[in-house]
């Protein structure tokens, strides 16, 4: 983790709100509850409270009766395994739904072809000159001036981060 799947999967929710009729960020994580998912995808419709005591069938079935009409956009954040979407009830991208997506993070390539991803974005770590370049963008060039020491520490800091943005 670290390379900056959320940070890219942010970008995606902050640029595309206009371009869609509803953009749905969920954060699933290691441990996959598809009531949470639910859940959180029925708070962003903003759907009245009646769904809380409902079944995760019958919760699947408004998500999907109410996506079925829209063009959205579905943000899974960090799934860790394969993720049942009839379960929860986001219907597939068609032409009925207008262009819709499903945008998901991983880090298992087993997840990639388990969802059946129509692409593939691989995010590697930095090269050691561009986490340096991070590093000191972040940081500013002051500390570096005053210290001879700070500079040769920063960088073996930076090493030891292996160019992960999260890290440096």
């Amino acid at each position: 983790g670290g390379v900056g799947k959320t940070t890219l999967l942010g970008t995606i929710n902050n640029k595309f709100k206009d371009e869609f009729d509803v953009v749905i960020w969920v954060v699933v994580s290691k441990d996959l509850q598809y009531k949470s998912i639910q859940d959180q995808i029925l708070r962003r419709l903003r759907v009245d409270k009646e769904w809380a005591n409902q079944t995760e069938e019958e919760k699947a079935s408004s998500i999907d009766e109410i996506l079925g009409q829209k063009k959205f956009v579905v943000l899974l954040d960090d799934l860790w395994s394969d993720v049942d979407l009839d379960k929860i009830g986001v219907p597939r991208p068609t032409q009925e739904n207008k262009g819709s997506k499903i945008v998901f993070t991983t880090r298992s390539k087993e997840v990639c072809r388990y969802m059946s991803a129509d692409d593939e974005l691989k995010m590697d770590c930095l090269s050691t000159n561009e986490a340096w370049e991070l590093f000191q963008n972040v940081v500013g060039e002051a500390p570096f001036k005053k210290d001879s020491e700070i500079l040769t520490l920063a960088k073996k800091i930076c090493e030891k981060c292996y160019g992960l943005p999260l890290a440096l």
